[in-house]
């Protein structure tokens, strides 16, 4: 591609020949589909006049990383897929290679374009993971991390954590799902007319994880989703994982509306089973379906059994996420039980409470200001303050998941979430610089 290198399980020459002669190839001029849902991201960012002058190294450093993904962990497949792992890991990722490729489908620039609209080799790569994607979800609905192939050799202690052939991990995580859907739904408004979109396959995959979500509103019954596409080996009983409480259930929940989650976003295990920013966004992808399902697969019924889960676990997130904070006031809480037990605290990965606009929850305001701050304050678990040479000071919040490595640990992900989240422009200018600095002379 010139400027990019990217790995290919099959020829340039034959990929060439796949998309050549094709500048939109699955767009048809001249339509406009009208779509119902207004997209919350990127917001409009008003002219800013400032003395001072950006680090001259920002804008080096957002083309580095936006390019990042393409060239490093990208391999395109045959048969129209695409594999992309997670970077330090040699292995995909769900909810990591759909939010790897999200710059590529979020519209800016001239005239508010995707790039997947401005290239069809970059089409391609996010296509063929969709399809990628969706065998995998028909392989194994409840795994969060696959394998290229088959080839790997499973310990016995693997396999009893439900790794085999090409799971890498089966840590169930409901924002994995989420994350697929919300790269359908931004690729359909960017390229309505491709047929990846409709093929059988991601219809049946949107099906199977509805399905699992409906079930696992009631985790505490030991219900799991059943049907002729939930045919996997590890399916046909309950989700049960090694290291979760209760012999692999996890902590006791109540039934009241939202659905559970095994693990968070860092991969590591829930405290209590309704993680609140996960089911935010659960709602929101929801939304994204019931648009989806009469549109591409005239299915009806479909859009249906997701309108009544988004309003069943939007129902739950009202009566049991918000907790009186004596300092704070209401606030989110990060999980709940439904049974009065609550963490507050937050999570650099997202879905995390601080991106909560981000992903496109319609929030309280107020609610939402009093978690923000509280975030950024000493009473959440997870936030530091420090200072160094290349930085000087800082502060910002980390994540559990790295505490036995490094006990105070900021994550660049939370100043980036930060500034996507804050409507204060000079906030953002601030982190981006903070971002900047904080690569300490890398440019990473």
């Amino acid at each position: 591609w010139g400027y990019i290198s990217v790995s290919f399980y099959y020829s340039v020459n034959e990929y060439n020949r796949e998309i050549s002669g094709k500048e939109f190839p699955f767009e048809k001029p001249g339509e406009l589909l009208v779509t119902q849902i207004a997209i919350p991201f990127p917001p409009k960012y008003p002219i800013v006049n400032r003395s001072q002058k950006l680090n001259q190294h920002i804008l080096a450093m957002c083309e580095r990383t936006l390019w990042h993904t393409l060239k490093t962990t990208t391999i395109v497949l045959p048969e129209a897929e695409t594999f992309i792992y997670t970077g330090d890991i040699d292995d995909l990722w769900v909810r990591d290679s759909a939010a790897q490729v999200h710059p590529l489908l979020v519209p800016f620039g001239y005239k508010t374009k995707s790039l997947v609209q401005s290239d069809p080799r970059l089409a391609r790569v996010v296509s063929g993971l969709i399809k990628r994607i969706a065998m995998y979800i028909r392989h194994d609905p409840y795994a969060n991390a696959f394998r290229i192939d088959n080839t790997y050799i499973f310990s016995v202690d693997q396999k009893k954590m439900g790794r085999h052939d090409l799971i890498s991990t089966w840590n169930y995580e409901l924002d994995s799902a989420c994350y697929y859907f919300r790269m359908i739904y931004y690729f359909f408004r960017a390229l309505p007319h491709h047929p990846v979109l409709r093929m059988e396959s991601v219809k049946e995959a949107v099906d199977i994880m509805i399905d699992l979500w409906i079930s696992e509103q009631d985790h505490e019954s030991d219900a799991y989703p059943d049907g002729p596409l939930l045919d996997c080996e590890n399916c046909g009983r309950p989700y049960r994982y090694p290291g979760l409480a209760r012999n692999g259930k996890g902590t006791q929940v109540a039934k009241v509306g939202m659905t559970w989650s095994g693990f968070r976003p860092s991969d590591d295990e829930c405290k209590y089973g309704y993680l609140i920013p996960a089911n935010m966004f659960a709602v929101v992808a929801l939304k994204y379906v019931e648009e989806l399902a009469p549109k591409l697969w005239n299915d009806k019924r479909m859009a249906s059994k997701a309108r009544k889960l988004r309003l069943e676990i939007d129902e739950g997130i009202q009566k049991y996420s918000i907790i009186n904070h004596p300092k704070h006031g209401r606030i989110y809480a990060y999980e709940v039980d439904g049974l009065g037990n609550h963490s507050l605290m937050d999570d650099a990965n997202v879905p995390s409470l601080m991106s909560i606009p981000y992903i496109g929850y319609d929030y309280i305001p107020e609610v939402y200001e009093n978690t923000r701050r509280f975030i950024l304050s000493t009473d959440n678990p997870t936030y530091r303050q420090g200072y160094s040479m290349e930085t000087g000071e800082i502060e910002g919040y980390g994540s559990p998941h790295m505490n036995a490595a490094i006990k105070d640990n900021i994550w660049p992900m939370s100043l980036a979430v930060q500034a996507l989240s804050s409507e204060n422009i000079e906030e953002k200018l601030i982190l981006v610089e903070k971002l900047t600095k904080a690569t300490g002379g890398t440019g990473w």
